[in-house]
């Protein structure tokens, strides 16, 4: 199917667990084929079932024990599709940076990874953030930015400003 790709991905960040991810993905289509009578066809079907990945996921997390947030995530494998008009040296580059990022995003905290992943990979507002994480406006605002905080100084290398982990 043409956006399984993108829902594993966004269950992948979301879970951070491959495995977690391939069952979440089969989820969302069982799902999504029973609520398809919900379905606006004049909006964009990766909208739809960004929401219904993101409820899902976010259920799952919610429901996770802290003996399971103990555990290290697997790996994640990645399936990066690489333009043609680069050249090997740019897409090993821009591959690399991608990992690091990812790497980077992964490690964050589940309270600022979230509203990240949420807001720049499904594209969602701050009032659908905080709907799906029954938190309000400004408290999504301050997450996303507390989250860009962390994410640059893991990315650079900065010591920490002092933010809850």
């Amino acid at each position: 199917m043409e956006h399984r790709s993108r829902v594993f991905n966004l269950c992948r960040y979301l879970l951070r667990s491959a495995d977690r991810a391939e069952d979440a993905t089969h989820e969302v289509f069982l799902r999504g084929q029973r609520g398809l009578s919900t379905y606006d066809p004049s909006k964009p079907l990766w909208n739809w079932l960004a929401r219904i990945t993101s409820h899902y996921c976010i259920d799952q997390l919610r429901r996770r024990t802290l003996e399971s947030r103990l555990f290290d995530p697997s790996p994640a494998d990645d399936s990066v599709v690489e333009s043609q008009t680069l050249s090997p040296l740019d897409r090993f580059l821009k591959a690399e940076r991608g990992e690091t990022v990812r790497a980077a995003l992964m490690a964050l905290p589940e309270r600022y990874r979230v509203p990240l992943v949420l807001a720049y990979y499904c594209e969602l507002s701050y009032a659908e953030i905080g709907t799906l994480t029954g938190n309000g406006r400004n408290t999504v605002g301050t997450m996303l930015f507390r989250g860009k905080q962390l994410l640059r100084q893991r990315l650079t290398g900065e010591v920490s400003s002092g933010l809850p982990d």
